[in-house]
């Protein structure tokens, strides 16, 4: 059994190797979209950007753009 489940092996599983590759192809998919979206901004993009850390001082930095297209 594995995580409660009877049907579910380690071979049923991706390697992790196997995850990363496919997060970043979804980065990857994500990050054109965004680039062609830019594109057609109407104009100008302001980006924000926030950084802290936790208690433990894991590090997080957030951003954020803002920009308005026009609905084909």
């Amino acid at each position: 059994a594995l995580f409660g489940h009877t049907d579910v092996s380690d071979k049923d599983l991706p390697h992790h190797t196997k995850l990363t590759e496919m997060i970043f192809k979804e980065y990857i998919k994500e990050h054109d979209e965004l680039k062609e979206e830019f594109k057609n901004a109407l104009g100008r993009i302001s980006f924000t950007a926030d950084v802290w850390s936790d208690q433990n001082l894991l590090a997080y930095l957030a951003l954020t753009s803002h920009f308005c297209t026009k609905d084909d």
